[in-house]
């Protein structure tokens, strides 16, 4: 399919926060384009959470979305942490929200089942992903219009461009937009200090552990680092194409998120992943004692490598979210464009499919965007981005583990802290997004 000539929006990325933003802008029947670097969807181990402020941002616009996308995925009403001998430290009891939300839960599913549903959706608004299409140079032009090339040697000009490409964009680079540090707002540079973890989607043998929940994310903390196990549904869209190669759909499939001290291998296999498992997975410490000997408890073993990989993530954040060009043109940043943090708490995915919707609510607001409109929307997504990630920080200070007193002190501290209702009700409120969408006891409307 070739590109349009000019069109008012070209959204520059496929996951969630350009799809969000596709679809956003489909309902408020604005022209735009959305087009990808790839051959094809994503479909390995990246972001495996969604919280109820994104569900609602979907539901809004398409209430059949959310709830197919519930049905697709695991509700979590609690996420739970544990020691390495898996006595329970604290947990935070997302179901605290029920009188609030429709949603009170954290969705355990995977990000490529998400981005197929939201394609699914937009596709039958007859709109479609162009796939293969990269983009090689972003220029400005007379008459309100940025012009974008691409490799395929086609041209667009658009009046906006919504830069949803990732944490390495193009399209904020070609921007001048700089992505910097949030606490010292100097770049944002690889260093000693960033957290490394390995992420794999893996397949147990049955039967499984009685330690491992099958409705509920699981966190376990060890001087090492943290494991963390996440239930998944096996779709049609799960790596490796799990239903043609006779995987049960009732099979033990888990996303599993490890941090690691040291440098993991590119594409970590089974016999890796299972000496992380034997010593200090589930069941590792637990099995020698008496109560894991009472219980019968074993350690998982893995049956099959689905999808995995290794990654390095330090905390970033863009100087900005808009540029205006002298013509009166705009480039906005959404998703890992505009922001990016580790894992912990499963934010990323939610804040990026809430800045896609803002995103075109500011581009639909009128004909012709006023540049206050757009400054509104980068002021208030930029300190709600702000805000994620310094709670992401404090997440990954317990995650990390470590050895002495101060970790000791850190977890024993919001151990007895989570035991007080209230204190609990308040992080369940913040992790579930709605902080930032409406005061704490207000039901949506």
């Amino acid at each position: 399919m070739s590109l349009p000539l000019n069109v008012d929006v070209v959204i520059v990325g496929a996951g969630p926060s350009g799809l969000a933003c596709a679809l956003a802008l489909a309902q408020r029947k604005v022209p735009f384009v959305i087009v990808d670097a790839l051959s094809e969807g994503h479909n390995g181990s990246r972001a495996v959470l969604m919280q109820a402020n994104a569900l609602e941002a979907l539901e809004a616009l398409h209430p059949s979305l959310a709830s197919e996308l519930v049905a697709a995925g695991t509700p979590s009403a609690g996420l739970h942490t544990v020691d390495i001998f898996e006595r329970p430290l604290f947990k935070v009891h997302m179901s605290a929200n029920a009188p609030y939300t429709r949603y009170p839960f954290s969705l355990l599913i995977a990000q490529h089942d998400v981005e197929r549903l939201m394609r699914t959706y937009l596709s039958r608004g007859g709109n479609d992903v162009q796939w293969k299409k990269r983009v090689t140079d972003v220029k400005e032009t007379d008459g309100g219009r940025y012009e974008l090339a691409f490799e395929s040697g086609e041209k667009v000009k658009a009046r906006y461009v919504v830069a949803a490409d990732g944490s390495k964009s193009t399209i904020r680079t070609f921007a001048n937009i700089r992505y910097l540090d949030p606490t010292t707002n100097a770049p944002a540079e690889p260093s000693p200090n960033d957290l490394s973890f390995v992420v794999a989607d893996v397949l147990f043998a049955s039967p499984l552990p009685p330690n491992i929940p099958r409705d509920a994310l699981r966190m376990m903390i060890a001087p090492e680092g943290v494991f963390l196990t996440a239930p998944l549904k096996i779709n049609h869209s799960t790596p490796s194409d799990t239903t043609s190669s006779n995987v049960s759909p009732d099979g033990n499939l888990f996303r599993l998120y490890i941090g690691v001290p040291t440098t993991p291998p590119s594409r970590p296999d089974a016999a890796y992943l299972q000496d992380i498992i034997n010593a200090r997975g589930p069941g590792s410490h637990l099995k020698d004692t008496r109560e894991g000997k009472e219980k019968g408890v074993t350690v998982p073993k893995i049956e099959r490598v689905l999808d995995s990989g290794r990654y390095r993530t330090r905390p970033a954040l863009a100087e900005r979210y808009v540029t205006r060009s002298k013509s009166g043109a705009y480039i906005l940043l959404v998703g890992d464009a505009a922001h990016k943090h580790g894992p912990a708490g499963g934010q990323g995915m939610n804040l990026g499919i809430c800045d896609g919707c803002a995103a075109a609510d500011a581009i639909s607001s009128s004909p012709l965007s006023s540049d206050s409109t757009l400054d509104a929307y980068s002021t208030a997504r930029r300190s709600i981005a702000a805000k994620v990630i310094a709670m992401v920080e404090n997440m990954t200070a317990v995650e990390r583990g470590g050895s002495g007193w101060v970790p000791w002190l850190r977890v024993s501290c919001l151990g007895l802290a989570f035991r007080l209702p209230f204190v609990n009700s308040l992080i369940a409120w913040q992790v579930s997004g709605l902080v930032y969408v409406r005061p704490k006891g207000q039901a949506k409307a």
